[in-house]
């Protein structure tokens, strides 16, 4: 099968539904600005990340700075008046001539006459009543109005242009080759003394996840999002991010995030990518467009494995019940020979049950033999978990992993109470081996396989 960066929509096994949204959000220009994808590990998550980043740098046309800078209409140009209907220097505010203080004109006087003109006689004040009453005081005399011109509306000269569209509203019209090419070139990303990604592939693509021996992201590998998305693209209408390991994040490492994600700019697509929603801050999850991806069904997932990997029906009905639905795990059982080995791993194990104590030196030597303890241990749970099956409902052989074992299942009987204390065992062992300083693997191996008493 192809590594999870060389993937698309059509070579992804299961999630119908899931590959079909970005293309359909595409179309309709509503692609969202963060999307989480969470499930079990090995489920499928980072190679449907990988599609989703490739149709998404595939959509759309190169940006301009219009686009990006999405200006309103301009501001309309205003037309100057000619010069005839230019007003004089000396007329206020109003269109009217100046006045003083007091509302006396200077130009022309108080009766409408210019300066060398004879003014009119002014008209007689009324009489006052017969009573002795205070004279009024003088009233301020009005000036004849002007005729004021007609207000003009400014005309533009040009009609403002349009609003320029949302750079994510773009149709997903199948892959570039060439940005596919770029994408996978992008992993397995670099990064510097601090921790931030660099290297090459698609310049419109960033890349985050824990580097080295460490299982979470660090602050600076995620404050480096905040410049990346500050930068418009390069080579097309949109700007993605990878992040793998979203619930690792701090909480000093999501205030990061929350910022970038509360006035995120329209370029930018954040693909966040967690095994568990539950430990992905409240605060990021809200903001985000989850989408939740879960086992496939085993038969689709065996005849998946029929079809692209060749394997025989038997063995591939194995590999999906050994995996639970998990496409990630079923490839790793197959790639790593776990099919081959488990009927040797059996057989040490039944010897323990047949010979006593005294086989169990040679039984854990030989298991330490087969490869990686935790597989070892992780057959050994799968197996007691079989023979369980067989003790209790023995009609039932389809609940059944490992079907093609039947007979060394049924040739040892064992007591239901004592298969589920080696079952309690051998995961205290499996916990024992995440330790860095385990003394001997070997002797966690002996302890699973007997009891103390």
């Amino acid at each position: 099968m192809k590594p999870p960066e060389k993937h698309t929509f059509d070579s992804i096994w299961g999630h119908e539904a899931a590959r079909r949204l970005v293309p359909r959000l595409l179309s309709a220009g509503r692609l969202p600005h963060a999307i989480l994808l969470t499930g079990p590990p090995s489920i499928g998550k980072r190679s449907l990340a990988f599609a989703m980043a490739k149709a998404i740098l595939s959509a759309g046309k190169p940006v301009t700075a219009s686009r990006l800078d999405a200006p309103g209409p301009a501001p309309a140009k205003r037309k100057v008046p000619p010069p005839e209907e230019e007003q004089g220097a000396g007329d206020d505010l109003f269109g009217g001539a100046e006045e003083d203080l007091f509302g006396e004109q200077q130009e022309p006087d108080l009766f409408g006459a210019t300066e060398g003109e004879e003014a009119p006689a002014a008209p007689e004040p009324e009489k006052a009543p017969p009573e002795p009453e205070p004279e009024p005081a003088p009233k301020a005399k009005k000036s004849k109005p002007r005729k004021r011109p007609p207000k003009r509306e400014p005309v533009p000269e040009e009609p403002p242009p349009a609003p320029a569209p949302l750079p994510h509203r773009a149709t997903f019209e199948g892959y570039d080759p060439r940005v596919c090419r770029l994408v996978e070139a992008a992993y397995p990303p670099g990064a510097d003394e601090e921790g931030r990604p660099c290297g090459g592939g698609h310049m419109d693509l960033t890349i985050v996840e824990p580097t080295g021996n460490r299982r979470g992201i660090l602050v600076n590998q995620v404050r480096y999002l905040q410049e990346i998305g500050a930068i418009a693209p390069v080579e097309g209408a949109f700007r993605v991010v990878l992040l793998f390991g979203a619930d690792t994040v701090t909480p000093e490492g999501g205030n990061s995030i929350l910022k970038l994600l509360e006035e995120p700019p329209g370029y930018l697509v954040l693909s966040l990518v967690a095994d568990q929603a539950s430990r992905v801050l409240p605060t990021i999850r809200s903001r985000c467009s989850e989408v939740p991806m879960g086992p496939l069904p085993e038969a689709l997932l065996a005849e998946k494995l029929r079809e692209e990997e060749g394997l025989e029906p038997s063995l591939a009905e194995v590999a999906a019940a050994l995996s639970e639905g998990r496409p990630g795990v079923a490839l790793s059982v197959v790639e790593t020979g776990l099919l081959d080995k488990r009927r040797r791993v059996f057989e040490a194990r039944l010897d323990v049950d047949r010979f006593g104590v005294e086989a169990l030196a040679s039984a854990a030597a030989r298991l330490d033999k087969e490869g990686a303890m935790n597989e070892t241990l992780w057959l050994l749970l799968s197996f007691v978990r079989d023979r369980l099956v067989r003790k209790l409902v023995p009609d039932e052989p389809g609940l059944v992993t490992h079907r093609d074992t039947i007979d060394l299942l049924d040739s040892v009987t064992a007591r239901p109470e004592l298969l589920d204390a080696e079952a309690d065992r051998l995961l205290e062992a499996y916990r024992i081996l995440l330790h860095p300083f385990v003394p001997n693997s070997r002797a966690a191996l002996q302890m699973a396989l007997w009891p103390e008493d």
